[in-house]
């Protein structure tokens, strides 16, 4: 239990926990866990509360999100666990530049995609959304075109799940200079005036709605809401946080990772890949636990619907002009893509990331707020061009099939079927490739599978 407690996880239980908050949530609400929308509308408590200005409140009134706040104490509580904040780890700043920038690309892609990655891959692709998986497939090579841009600013060595000082010591003694780049002994955090700048942001941010929580005049304020739903919200984004930060869970990484296979060692030595981040890419460690909270949202959804008779969620908003696909998408997606690696992970990733005390997640953050204010401000317009240009109406794959039931029951099994499998042979191919058993791959954390491999190589004997 010890061990559970204080050593990170694999991707794997990562996955499992964040699949377990998608499952819990969608029994109660019937959709996917929503997020993006909830951010906006905590910046509006900033407009609402303190500047009294109308630029974000103009589309998204100021309400609380208790999912963000859970997954923001889940990374939290994953550092008292582990007794490790990372605010140790230090970016430069061009890294804490590009995180800025990602937020903003990241911000206004969820805008025209309609949802972040997270809605589409860990939603929409289980809800069988032909939409989503067009959205995760657009965003794949501009995330490595995202990635070439990080090395040509000598910034592969920062591109990792975490960073965990007990590897990050044993990979200075063994003089790996590409795990060590965010390490600095010399390095004060309480003295580094943009960290101070940044976390009085994000901690105005959260006051300011909390304070409209306490207020009882939104939808999800105290008041409004009732304890079981502001708990249970709490609860789902509090696993969602944990699972994140114990293994370092992300979307986009997750989605990019299969594609390493066919990228040789020196390519990656090329780019300045810290050797731990080739390690969990070529496992394909991110696309194992994506693949599990996929598989069980799935399967929930499979069961309610042939069972239950619910319908399948809907993860897209077809919105005044009912295209369940469009312009948007195709232009949104690739921002998805750019977006998560410039910020060192995804949207959710980040929120796990501000608890756990990265620098990263707290640039990420102001940058957010400048990429809805374009869509806030200009909602109208930027609706007409990207959402009236359709291509199809259809929501999910189901509805492109003729309406039998046994039909469309029969497609649905077979993308379970196929899901399953995918995971069986990603856990059999990254394991095989990585040099552990099965049983290792889901059991030990990514750390333990690097320092296993440094071990091996230098003949180190644990």
């Amino acid at each position: 239990m010890k061990n559970i407690i204080m050593r990170p996880w694999s991707f794997v239980w990562g996955g499992f926990l964040v699949g377990l908050a998608e499952v819990i949530y969608f029994l109660e609400y019937e959709t996917p866990i929503p997020i993006t929308t909830g951010l906006a509308k905590m910046f509006g408590t900033l407009e609402e509360n303190i500047t009294k200005t109308d630029f974000i409140t103009r589309t998204y009134s100021g309400d609380i999100h208790w999912v963000l706040f859970g997954m923001i104490a889940g990374g939290c509580l994953v550092t008292i666990m582990e007794r490790e904040r990372k605010s140790w780890v230090k970016y430069p700043p061009r890294v804490l530049l590009l995180a800025f920038l990602g937020g903003i690309l990241f911000g206004f892609g969820t805008r025209l995609a309609q949802g972040c990655t997270a809605w589409h891959y860990l939603g929409g692709i289980p809800a069988m959304s032909l939409t989503s998986i067009v959205v995760a497939l657009v965003s794949i090579p501009f995330a490595y075109l995202a990635f070439m841009l990080m090395a040509k600013m000598n910034a592969g060595g920062f591109m990792k799940h975490h960073e965990t000082k007990a590897t990050v010591e044993k990979c200075i003694e063994l003089e790996y200079q590409t795990e060590t780049l965010a390490y600095d002994p010399e390095h004060k955090p309480h003295k580094d005036p943009l960290r101070l700048i940044l976390t009085a942001f994000f901690l105005l941010l959260m006051v300011s709605s909390f304070w409209t929580a306490l207020k009882g005049e939104s939808p999800n304020s105290i008041g409004s809401a009732t304890w079981l739903e502001i708990g249970l919200k709490s609860l789902v984004g509090l696993l969602v946080g944990i699972g994140i930060g114990k293994s370092g869970f992300g979307t986009e990484c997750a989605v990019m990772s299969p594609k390493s296979l066919l990228m040789k060692p020196v390519h990656f030595e090329a780019m300045k890949v810290a050797r731990i981040t080739q390690t969990m890419f070529t496992g394909m460690m991110p696309f194992a636990g994506l693949l599990i909270a996929v598989l069980m949202f799935n399967l929930t959804i499979l069961f309610t619907w042939v069972v239950l008779g619910w319908d399948v969620p809907v993860v897209v908003e077809a919105g005044k002009y009912k295209y369940g696909f469009h312009l948007g998408h195709l232009i949104g997606g690739p921002m998805l893509g750019i977006g998560s690696v410039m910020m060192l992970g995804c949207e959710i990733r980040t929120y796990s990331r501000l608890g756990m005390s990265y620098m990263s997640g707290l640039a990420a953050l102001p940058g957010f707020l400048l990429g809805y204010l374009p869509y806030s401000l200009y909602k109208d317009r930027i609706d007409e061009i990207f959402f009236s240009r359709g291509f199809m109406k259809a929501k999910n794959m189901i509805e492109l099939l003729p309406d039998t039931p046994y039909l469309q029951y029969g497609f649905a099994l077979s993308y379970t079927a196929l899901l399953a499998w995918l995971l069986v042979w990603t856990i059999k191919k990254g394991s095989e490739i990585t040099r552990v058993t099965k049983k290792e791959y889901v059991t030990r954390s990514t750390d333990e599978i690097f320092l296993k491999e440094l071990y091996e190589k230098h003949g180190i004997f644990q």
